[in-house]
């Protein structure tokens, strides 16, 4: 799709300084974008980037703290042949451009392919599209404009929505449910058993528990590639309206998470785990079975939690904690490393046999202790 700077600023409610005619056929960052396309500025660094590279437009945030950020803003404009819109939010302009820019597939058309097996038990809405070797087994229901894309598994008695896309391998297994508009990327697996074992009575390996219970995805859900998502030992696991899983996260059987969560990738929730609605879970993160973490809680990227956290809060660390406490430990041990020659000055004389005592009133005041 082909834009103007003039367009881009009705579209987005911008002040525009430049041309208004310049063509915008694409966008980048600011230190690769090339002359038609667009680029997007949100602090100080990527300001000198725009003036240093060669995009035609850059969006701009209007509250950017920066001393060129005048009543024409003209120190930001180097050249006659670009353009500076000025808007309220530099990251939702850039989506809404996007949008526009973004190529416009043909949706497939309806119907089943030759090569897909469809059981006659199933029942698939004429409205859907069932691409090449895909299954969909007996008492299955694919709602109208579902798309299963190629080489999908749909189980026995298992529920696709109306406009959901469910991408290439992936597998839906037995009577789990997939909401309407939601998206599922390659390689996901809905339903697999949850991981449950059991040590067996006569001591020689163990026993798998059953889990009977299924997946349940709510509307407008998206999964990321190759993440699993197990079923209920019994009921059901859970995944709120609007929750969106990135790539490689693992979500384990019977947690239920709340509406609008974000798992990012390669975290981990283990079983029983519970979100409230629009709970952050930063990349790498783990979830120790049966916490509960509050509605808009966040969760920092590699922290391990082990116990419940209240709504709101922001944990980080290993076991996690307050983020605040955390940032506090951390610059604790900071000072730590930077005074280890007193440290080890004061343990190598305790040590010596002086009394531990002694050695605290005699390096106090030279700051022995004071420093760390």
């Amino acid at each position: 799709m082909s834009l103007t700077t003039g367009h881009l600023a009705t579209l987005l409610g911008a002040r525009l300084i430049g041309r208004p005619d310049i063509a915008i056929t694409g966008a980048d960052a600011a230190d690769r974008a090339l002359p038609g396309q667009v680029t997007f500025a949100r602090t100080t660094r990527f300001a000198a980037a725009w003036m240093a590279g060669r995009a035609s437009a850059v969006l701009v945030a209007k509250d950017l703290p920066l001393s060129c950020v005048m009543d024409d803003a003209i120190n930001l404009l180097p050249g006659p042949d670009r353009a500076v819109l000025i808007v309220p939010d530099a990251d939702l302009a850039l989506i809404r451009v996007l949008e526009m820019l973004m190529p416009k597939a043909a949706p497939p058309a309806p119907g089943v392919d030759a090569g897909a097996h469809i059981d006659p038990l199933a029942r698939v809405d004429p409205g859907a599209s069932i691409g090449p070797n895909c299954t969909v087994q007996a008492g299955a229901v694919i709602a109208s404009g579902a798309v299963l894309v190629a080489n999908v598994c749909v189980g026995r008695n298992a529920r696709v929505g109306a406009g959901t896309v469910v991408h290439a391998s992936v597998v839906i297994a037995d009577r789990c449910e997939v909401g309407a508009h939601c998206t599922l990327h390659g390689g996901v697996v809905i339903g697999a058993d949850g991981f449950g074992y059991y040590p067996s009575p006569d001591g020689r390996g163990v026993l798998k528990v059953p889990h009977i219970g299924n997946a349940v995805l709510h509307d407008h859900v998206e999964v990321g590639a190759n993440s699993c998502i197990d079923r209920a030992k019994f009921g059901s696991t859970i995944i709120g309206a609007g929750t969106k899983i990135d790539n490689l996260v693992q979500v384990g059987h019977n947690c239920r998470l709340g509406r609008s969560c974000i798992l990012c990738g390669q975290s981990g929730l283990a079983g029983s785990v519970i979100l409230g609605d629009g709970v952050l879970i930063g990349g790498g993160a783990r979830v120790m079975e049966n916490v509960e973490i509050g509605a808009g809680a966040k969760i920092a990227g590699f922290s391990g939690v082990n116990n419940n956290v209240p709504a709101g809060a922001e944990y980080m660390g290993m076991p996690a904690g307050p983020a605040s406490e955390w940032r506090r430990i951390y610059g604790f041990l900071r000072r730590m490393g930077r005074n280890r020659g007193n440290l080890g000055k004061m343990i190598s004389r305790v040590g010596g046999g002086e009394a531990v005592g002694a050695v605290g009133d005699a390096d106090v005041g030279g700051g022995v202790v004071s420093d760390l």
